[in-house]
């Protein structure tokens, strides 16, 4: 009952708002609009605003945020068809012809598809664009991206970004691996790369975090061809919670892109 209270409570904010409450200090006022960032300019102001204010009053407890995510997933989908954006790629998963850069992306927490929305989208963009008619396959990591997931260090994608990699490199031994993860997926690239063996490791050619909760730390087997991308003012990079700097990192995607290409001599 209070996961169905607080889906209801979030629901009318998001929809109608609700008055700022009184006695614990100032909060958000769902109904205010918040400023929107450049890197998320491209999308409808009202339903973004709707996503904007829900972030801006997450409960705490990873039970009632999941229950949060089974409104913040559809509406982000919402943001996705508005702008034409797919949150799913399944190259490897179809069977799709070896290509000259091969990408495993695992998304961040309650995001759509499996590839995401805010992170994984453009940066498989400004990557086409780089590789300049090479080609380049996506495989998104199929995991649930909860809340409760991200307590368990992302080992929820783990299976699944191994299965991904284990088969770029066994049926593909041309192409360029890359191993790579938004926010939650950082994590799940951080304990699948802690748990596959030096030897797989050796044959990724790059690997990349976007709002990494474990910050600039070394990645295992990853010497040499890492890149972690935190913003600043990004309070979950240094062990805190979701802000909207957090979701800008569509704005680093051509630095991203540009390693990527960097790393495999491209």
């Amino acid at each position: 009952m209070v996961l169905l209270g607080t889906l209801a409570v979030l629901f009318a904010a998001c929809v109608s708002g609700l008055p700022s409450a009184a006695g614990d200090g100032p909060i958000l006022d769902p109904r205010q609009n918040i400023p929107i960032p450049p890197a998320l300019s491209q999308f409808p102001s009202g339903l973004l605003n709707q996503f904007l204010r829900m972030i801006s009053m997450l409960p705490q407890g990873a039970a009632a945020l999941d229950a949060i995510g089974l409104i913040l997933v559809p509406l982000q989908q919402q943001l996705a068809d508005a702008t034409g954006i797919d949150t799913t790629e399944n190259d490897l998963a179809r069977n799709a012809a070896c290509a000259d850069v091969t990408v495993v992306f695992a998304r961040g927490t309650v995001e759509p598809g499996n590839a995401g929305l805010f992170v994984g989208p453009p940066f498989f963009d400004a990557l086409k664009k780089k590789l300049a008619g090479r080609t380049l396959a996506v495989q998104g990591v199929d995991y649930p991206a909860t809340f409760a997931g991200f307590n368990r260090n992302g080992t929820d994608g783990v299976p699944s970004m191994t299965k991904y990699l284990n088969q770029a490199i066994t049926a593909c031994p041309k192409t360029k691996v890359v191993m790579s993860g938004y926010s939650q997926g950082s994590l799940v690239v951080r304990s699948t790369a802690k748990s596959l063996p030096a030897g797989t490791m050796s044959k990724i050619n790059s690997v990349i975090t976007f709002g990494d909760p474990r910050g600039k730390s070394a990645i295992p087997g990853a010497v040499g061809k890492q890149l972690t991308i935190c913003h600043p003012n990004d309070a979950v990079c240094s062990g805190g919670f979701i802000t909207v700097d957090h979701l800008t990192y569509g704005e680093d995607a051509n630095t991203a892109a540009q390693f990527v290409v960097q790393q495999a001599g491209a």
